[in-house]
């Protein structure tokens, strides 16, 4: 009779020797594509962060300035308020606020949280920045970042225009209906003939009429009149004022925020978290910004400076803007030494972690400075 035989002691250890040879190669496999995969979508994700950030950026400061059909140097300010004001000078195209060491040829380290589980925080001291930090921000902006405000006309909106002459004196003036643009109680205006424009405060509204008088507010009307004249055709076009700046973001990372200070109905308040702040386009860590001023009266840039070397920002002819964009954690592996970025002469030090990091940067003309 045949006797009943099984594996053998050293088949068994050869077939599982074999099996672990196999399934190593599996997960060795598995892991180097799963590698490849969070590498190409960081690469991804900080590509198209720093490209939609500078983007937003570069269109808010071409926009700067642009008041109907005039510019903001001359332009008249019959708001309530006392100038400067970070949201109400519709006298200035842009303004600024340089964190303090982190000029060109300063350095720092980036703010990272305590552990990973932990999030990004807003700096609350508004001396953080040279000058200090306006209150309206207050507990809104990661420290060592650069804020840059931007004036001009809200975004989505068409000017309209008079279909009847507005003579010194009138508070009540009609326009055309083009659809689109709504005269709210409390909006910023502004009306021009290209000539010369007045910056106002609605107090009543529509598509087709826009109501001004004294009193009001915030920020109010100082006067019951324009105190100027325009003629049939003049344009009036809503206008506010938007803070770009690095928080914290949804996510618990920094982000790039834009916060709209003066649309209809919506005025300046502070406090965490960032009320009435749009996070944009997260995980952008940093932001050093200089300007281009023209000293000599030429209409070219004599040099670049930091926002607190501004003496007019209506000298200002463009805009230098560095961003640093991060990807999700998990994205790359952790360095052997910490990597240092330069943002327009700031060096900025990463903290070690699995994150892959561009410097994207961009110079932007104001082109609404030109008289």
């Amino acid at each position: 009779m045949r006797r009943t035989r099984g594996f053998s002691m050293v088949e068994l250890m050869v077939a599982i020797m074999l099996a672990l040879l196999v399934t190593g190669a599996v997960i060795s496999v598995f892991i180097g594509a799963r590698r490849a995969f969070q590498g190409t979508s960081g690469t991804g994700a900080v590509t198209d962060g720093g490209r939609f950030a500078v983007g937003f950026l570069e269109q808010a400061v071409r926009n700067a300035g642009f008041m109907a059909c005039n510019t903001t140097q001359r332009q008249a300010n019959v708001l309530s308020v006392v100038l400067p004001s970070l949201a109400y000078n519709f006298t200035e195209p842009l303004d600024g606020f340089e964190a303090n060491n982190t000029g060109v040829g300063a350095a720092y380290t980036l703010v990272a949280p305590a552990t990973q589980l932990a999030s990004i925080s807003a700096d609350p001291s508004t001396g953080d920045w040279v000058n200090g930090l306006d209150p309206a921000l207050t507990d809104m902006v990661v420290k060592h970042n650069d804020v840059l405000v931007v004036r001009s006309t809200l975004s989505g909106s068409q000017p309209a225009y008079l279909t009847t002459a507005a003579p010194n004196g009138a508070n009540n003036f009609t326009v055309n209906s083009n659809g689109i643009t709504n005269f709210a109680a409390g909006q910023i205006a502004v009306m021009s003939d290209c000539a010369k424009s007045a910056a106002f405060q609605v107090q009543a509204g529509s598509t087709t009429t826009v109501a001004f008088n004294s009193g009001g507010g915030p920020p109010g009307n100082s006067a019951a009149a324009l105190g100027m004249d325009f003629d049939l055709g003049a344009q009036v076009t809503p206008v506010t004022t938007a803070v770009w700046f690095i928080g914290p973001g949804a996510d618990g990372d920094s982000a790039l925020f834009s916060y709209t200070l003066n649309a209809a109905g919506v005025f300046p308040n502070s406090g965490p978290p960032n009320n009435g702040a749009t996070e944009m386009v997260p995980d952008i860590e940093a932001m050093q910004i200089l300007y281009g001023i023209d000293t000599t009266g030429t209409q070219t840039v004599s040099q670049y400076v930091t926002a607190d070397q501004v003496p007019d920002f209506n000298s200002v002819m463009s805009v230098k803007i560095a961003i640093l964009a991060a990807s999700p954690l998990g994205s790359a592996s952790i360095p052997s030494a910490a990597l240092t970025y330069n943002l327009l002469g700031t060096i900025v030090t990463a903290p070690q972690d699995m994150r892959a990091r561009q410097v994207f940067e961009v110079t932007v003309s104001v082109r609404n400075s030109l008289t």
